[in-house]
C-alpha cells in the first residue's frame, strides 16, 4: 500500500500509471520484488476489506496487455489507513540517517539497487525455466 499511496499522492513515477491512476499487477510485481501470487493474494485481501483500500480493475482493451491483466489503485480509505504509516517511517528514518554522510548513503542505495536487481533477474529466470508459478 505504502507504494501505491506514493504513486497516488506523492508523484512517484518509477512504475508507470495509466489515465486512471491504475498500475498493474505486473508492474507492482516486478519493482517490488513479490511472488506474484502472494501479492495477487494480497491486493485481493485489500480490494475485500470494508470499505476497500484498493481498487482492483481489468486491463483496458485498448492497453494492448493481455486481457487477464490486472491493474490497481489506491482508494481514499486507503490514503487515509497508509498516510499515518508513511508520516511514521519518514520520521523514523530522518531520524535513523541524521548522521550518516551523503557518501554512505550513495552506497547504500547503491547496493540496494544492486540486490533487487539481482533477485529480479533470479525471478525472471526461475519463470523463464518453469520453476516458479
Amino acid at each position: 500500500m505504502i507504494y501505491l499511496y506514493g504513486v497516488a499522492e506523492l508523484a512517484w513515477d518509477a512504475m508507470p500509471k495509466d489515465e486512471e491512476g491504475f498500475v498493474t499487477f505486473k508492474e507492482l510485481e516486478d519493482h517490488l520484488v513479490h511472488n506474484p501470487s502472494l501479492l495477487s493474494r494480497r491486493l485481493r485481501k485489500l480490494a475485500n476489506a470494508k470499505p476497500p483500500l484498493v481498487l482492483v480493475a481489468d486491463v483496458q482493451q485498448k492497453s494492448g496487455l493481455h486481457f487477464n491483466c490486472q491493474r490497481v489503485r489506491i482508494t481514499p480509505e486507503g490514503i487515509k489507513r497508509i498516510e499515518p504509516v508513511w508520516e511514521r517511517y519518514r520520521q523514523m528514518s530522518a531520524n535513523v540517517l541524521k548522521d550518516i554522510s551523503q557518501d554512505l548513503l550513495k552506497a547504500h542505495f547503491a547496493v540496494n539497487e544492486e540486490i533487487s536487481a539481482r533477485i529480479r533477474a533470479r525471478r525472471k529466470a526461475a519463470l523463464d525455466w518453469g520453476m516458479e508459478s
